[in-house]
């Protein structure tokens, strides 16, 4: 599966990247099923993110009950302090819009306060997928299901 980045633009020239004006994110849209119906939410593929990992809006959105879920404090990049993060099964579909589309269930944290983006990161996304994230020119991370993806593939 081909996912085009996301042109985000920065408020500054980037020196690093020759003062342009704009970044580019590997932020693609994911529909989650819980017990509500299903929303899109879009997510950052994190090869560096251990959980995937959405705001606590996004399981009340969901109709997600988090009171009693097995949770634990994690370190988020960027924090100073640890966060609680509790977890919830959720169902997770994926598509490119054309050829393919990918649905599983998955365990997946949430979080409470703000995110810059819901997190997919290697327990619950990249555990089943191997992916390439290409720079310039292209832009674009693409994804490949492991043998051992769970779900169902279209």
């Amino acid at each position: 599966m081909r996912v085009p980045y996301m042109p985000v633009p920065v408020h500054q020239p980037v020196p690093s990247l020759g003062g342009v004006l704009v970044r580019y994110r590997p932020v693609m849209a994911v529909r989650l099923t819980a017990s509500a119906p299903s929303r899109l939410f879009d997510g950052l593929i994190d090869s560096r993110a251990d959980d995937t990992v959405f705001t606590d809006s996004v399981a009340t959105t969901l109709g997600i009950d988090l009171q009693g879920a097995e949770d634990r404090s994690v370190h988020l990049v960027g924090r100073p302090t640890p966060i609680r993060i509790r977890y919830a099964p959720v169902q997770l579909l994926i598509s490119d819009g054309d050829q393919e589309t990918f649905e599983w269930t998955a365990v997946v944290g949430f979080v409470s306060g703000r995110l810059h983006y819901n997190l997919l990161g290697q327990a619950g996304f990249l555990q089943f997928f191997d992916c390439s994230l290409r720079g310039e020119p292209d832009y674009e991370a693409l994804l490949a299901p492991k043998a051992s993806f769970p779900g169902r593939r279209h």
